[in-house]
C-alpha cells in the first residue's frame, strides 16, 4: 500500500503530526518500534498510590499553549507545582532559595554576545561569583538542561525564553491523570480511515527522492521485514537515534545521505539523564516545616530532589543530570539506587538505617540504554545554537522533520515536540 506520509516515531511530535495529517484527508502510516506510544512519555500507576509515576516526561513547563489545548479539549485535571527551592548545605542545614528564577535569569543575561564558549568557560570567567555561587549555576544547567556545563553552548543559553518574571513563563505544572493522557487524546483523535499505525516495527532504512520514500521495516521481535512506500515522510527520532552508529539497534540508513543534518547533527548534545521515583512509607521530610517542593544539593550524584506537592504521596525523586548522571550510572544499575540512597541521607541530614526503615520501593528507567532513545533530551553544543532551526528544515518537500530537538525555543519539552509535529504536519500539507 502506498501512503501520502510516514509518520516515524509515536511520541509527541509525530502522534500530533499524524493527528493533523489525517485530518487534512492524508493517508498515513506511523511506524514506532516500541509496543506502546508516548515516545519519552512514560507513566505508570501503582494501584495504592494517589497519583501516576512519570518515569520520563513530568511537567508542563509554563504557559505551553501547545499542551494546555490538548488539557483543555480532552478536559484533564492539571495542578500547578509550588515554586519553592532549597538548598542543602553539606552539613544538612537548608536554606530557602528566594528569587530563584530571577537569580538565574540575571546570571544568564550576563552572558555576552559574540564569539561561542561553554557555559562552564562563562562562569569560570565570572570572577564575582564566589564557589557556592558557581556550583549552584553549574548544577542547575545541568540538572534543568540535562547538559554537561563544559559541553552546552552559553549562547543558546542567552538567548533562551527567560524562566523569570512572568509567573505563567515560571509555573510548572502536572497531568493529574499522568501525561500519557495527552498521547492517548492526540491517538483517539487519528482518523482510523485514514491512519495505519504499527507498533513494535523497526525502521532500518529510509531510501528517498523528491516526491517518493520508501522505508524499510522489520518486526522489533521476530524477523518479518517490508518495505512501505509514501509521497513524503515526518522523522521524529530523538537526538540519541539520530546520532547512533549505523549497525546499532534502532539506527536509520538514509540513502542519499543527510548531509546538512549531519552537519547540524554534529552540533547537537545528547543530554543524559538519571531519574529516580522513590517511595516511602511516610512524608519523613515534612516535619522539618520547609513547605519542600525542590531540594538542591551539592552532592556529586545526585544535585536535585523533589516531593509530589501540593499531592500528598510518599514520593520523592531524585534527579542527576550531566556530569552526575554520568557517575551514577557508571555505578551500575544495581549499586544506583543504593548510591541515590546515600546521597539522599545526607541531603535531608538523616542516618542511613533510619532512610533504609521508611524505603518502599524505586522506579527508574535507564534512558540511555534504552536503544529507541538513547539519552534524554537534546541540548545545543558550542557553536550550537543555531543547529535545532537547522535540522528542521525540510528536503525537497519529501522529508520532514520533527520531535523537541527541532524545537529552537521549547527545547526539551513535550509542548515543543508537539508544536513541532504540527509545524512539519503543516510544510506537509502545503
Amino acid at each position: 500500500m502506498k501512503f501520502d506520509a510516514i509518520v516515524i516515531g509515536a511520541g509527541a511530535a509525530g502522534l500530533a503530526a499524524a493527528r493533523d495529517l489525517s485530518a487534512g484527508g492524508r493517508r498515513v502510516c506511523i511506524i514506532e518500534a516500541r509496543d506502546r506510544i508516548g515516545g519519552r512519555i512514560l507513566t505508570q500507576r501503582v494501584t495504592d498510590l494517589p497519583l501516576p509515576l512519570e518515569l520520563g516526561a513530568e511537567f508542563i513547563h509554563g504557559a505551553a499553549a501547545s499542551t494546555f489545548s490538548i488539557v483543555d479539549a480532552a478536559s484533564l485535571l492539571t495542578y500547578q507545582l509550588p515554586d519553592t527551592h532549597h538548598w542543602s548545605e553539606r552539613g544538612g542545614e537548608w536554606s530557602r532559595l528566594d528569587n530563584f528564577w530571577e537569580q538565574i535569569d540575571r546570571l544568564r543575561a550576563q552572558i555576552p554576545a559574540g564569539r561561542d564558549r561553554s557555559f562552564a568557560s562563562f562562569i569560570r570567567s565570572r570572577r564575582s561569583l564566589d564557589a557556592r555561587q558557581r556550583e549552584f549555576a553549574c548544577s542547575f544547567v545541568e540538572g534543568y538542561h540535562a547538559a554537561h556545563a563544559d559541553r552546552i553552548s552559553a549562547l543558546a543559553l542567552r538567548s533562551a525564553d527567560s524562566e523569570a518574571g512572568d509567573s505563567d513563563t515560571n509555573a510548572q505544572f502536572r497531568v493529574g491523570a499522568g501525561y500519557d493522557t495527552v498521547m492517548n487524546w492526540l491517538r483517539a483523535g487519528l482518523d482510523p480511515d485514514r491512519t495505519d499505525l504499527r507498533l513494535g516495527t523497526l525502521v532500518t532504512a529510509i531510501d528517498w527522492r523528491k516526491g517518493e520514500v520508501a522505508v524499510a521495516t522489520s518486526a522489533a521481535r521476530g524477523s518479518r521485514t517490508e518495505t512501505l512506500r509514501a509521497r513524503a515522510a515526518i522523522i521524529t527520532i530523538p537526538i540519541g537515534v539520530w546520532k547512533a552508529p549505523a549497525e546499532q539497534r534502532g539506527a536509520i540508513r538514509f540513502t542519499p545521505e543527510l548531509r546538512d543534518k549531519k552537519a547540524a547533527l554534529a552540533k547537537l548534545e545528547i543530554g543524559h539523564v538519571v531519574k529516580i521515583v522513590f517511595r516511602f512509607r511516610e512524608r519523613f521530610w515534612e516535619p522539618r516545616g520547609k513547605q519542600l517542593n525542590f531540594l538542591h544539593a551539592s552532592d556529586r550524584f545526585v544535585p536535585t530532589y523533589w516531593t509530589a506537592a501540593p499531592v500528598r504521596a510518599p514520593l520523592l525523586t531524585a534527579w542527576s543530570g550531566g556530569h552526575a548522571a554520568d557517575r551514577l550510572l557508571a555505578e551500575g544499575s544495581d549499586a544506583m539506587i543504593d548510591r541515590a540512597l546515600d546521597s539522599m541521607a545526607n541531603a535531608f541530614a538523616m542516618k542511613r538505617r533510619e532512610l533504609d526503615a521508611q524505603f518502599v520501593a524505586a522506579y527508574t528507567h535507564d534512558w540511555q540504554a534504552d536503544p529507541f532513545s538513547r539519552g534524554a533530551y537534546s541540548y545545543a553544543g558550542v557553536g550550537g545554537h543555531a543547529a535545532h532551526q537547522r535540522l528542521a528544515r525540510p528536503l525537497q518537500s519529501t522529508l520532514f522533520f520533527a520531535g523537541e530537538a527541532t524545537s529552537g525555543d521549547e527545547t526539551g519539552t513535550v509542548s515543543g515536540a508537539i508544536t513541532s509535529g504540527r509545524r512539519a504536519a503543516r510544510e506537509l500539507l502545503r
